[in-house]
């Protein structure tokens, strides 16, 4: 019986038309043998994906581009000189799993793309939410107070079919499509916003191609006393998610600086003297960094892991003067809150920005 001698993979990371590659030229090329004992090799290709995964977002979400076709070939060569191969193609994002869901977690590919159900949002801003639209969404509707004010249709649920044959009968089955001539081809044609069309909304309704209802329950918050600021990030879903922070808001700048000792002693023909204006301690390599602190307000227990998601993100924006600026969480532990014990969840977030105050780009 043939023994597996090697196996080499082939990996192109490519945004755009799904194979719009160029076969010559991988981003990756790996060979690899079997263990002694093993009849088989694993090739781990997310993190080197990851690689070649472009992020962009300046604040104008239907521009922003997260996502990369990733094709594969893998040729194993036997003991007998015989070769086979296996290809794929697949969405590539900056998601992932958690331990919990085992080996190889694949993309969720639900038509919401984030954990929480519950939402709160500045009262006088349009509610938006990540949405997967292919395939599974059918329909997003928005409410104020239960009555609907606009519906975003994604696709089809129910297909209708005619027959020649008078023998056809029906008996109230739903005939679905295959939709698999309607399955979008560019890579960035997967994620996008669901955004009501007025402010006010409490309320949406997913509809999934099966007929099924995912309900959004939307807390419109009017802060008085603080000025809300609104994060995006990455979540593990690969998606913009957008979190808003309605509590207090502190900010501070961390300085450093570097000084070296000058003799600052003149000697002109009179005599010699220093002038007690010029400094013998000259500073020099001033950097600034600035951070601040921001509350959510009052939440709910859903927000447990929207703000996990975000202390676990490597791509975060807070969205000021009408612009996006990068910004990092620094907090390393995120302590779960229940409605049990705490009554008022509230968290607190420490950020910096991710760039120096002093401009340092030239």
């Amino acid at each position: 019986m043939a023994t597996l001698s090697n196996s080499e993979l082939k990996l192109w990371v490519y945004t755009g038309q799904i194979n719009s590659y160029d076969p010559t030229n991988p981003n990756y090329t790996i060979t690899k043998t079997p263990l002694p004992g093993e009849t088989s090799v694993v090739f781990e290709i997310s993190e080197l994906a990851k690689d070649f995964i472009p992020i962009y977002f300046d604040g104008d979400y239907s521009t922003a581009v997260l996502t990369a076709w990733a094709t594969w070939i893998i040729t194993s060569t036997y003991s007998d000189g015989t070769t086979a191969s296996r290809s794929d193609t697949i969405l590539a994002t900056h998601g992932y799993g958690y331990f919990e869901d085992e080996i190889n977690p694949q993309l969720s590919t639900t038509p919401l793309q984030q954990s929480n159900t519950c939402i709160y949002w500045k009262h006088d801003e349009k509610v938006r939410v990540p949405l997967y639209r292919d395939r599974e969404l059918y329909s997003v509707e928005f409410f104020i107070n239960d009555q609907s004010v606009t519906k975003l249709n994604y696709g089809s649920v129910i297909i209708p079919l005619t027959a020649d044959n008078t023998n056809y009968k029906a008996d109230n089955t739903l005939f679905t499509s295959d939709r698999t001539s309607t399955i979008e081809l560019d890579s960035s044609g997967f994620q996008t916003s669901g955004v009501s069309s007025q402010v006010g909304v409490n309320k949406i309704i997913l509809t999934t191609s099966d007929n099924q209802n995912i309900n959004l329950d939307i807390n419109l918050i009017e802060e008085c006393k603080n000025t809300p600021y609104k994060i995006t990030f990455i979540n593990k879903f690969g998606a913009l998610q957008d979190i808003w922070m309605f509590g207090r808001r502190k900010e501070r700048a961390n300085v450093t600086r570097e000084s070296y000792k000058v003799n600052t002693i003149e000697s002109p023909s009179t005599g010699s003297y220093y002038p007690t204006y010029k400094a013998t301690d000259t500073i020099h390599n001033v950097q600034s960094k600035k951070a601040l602190t921001l509350n959510t307000g009052f939440v709910c227990e859903d927000y447990n892991e929207v703000v996990q998601q975000l202390l676990l993100s490597e791509h975060v924006w807070i969205h000021e003067d009408n612009k996006v600026y990068p910004v990092v969480p620094k907090d390393n532990v995120v302590e779960y809150q229940t409605n049990l014990y705490e009554k008022l969840l509230n968290y607190t977030i420490n950020f910096d920005y991710a760039y120096s105050k002093i401009n340092l780009v030239r």
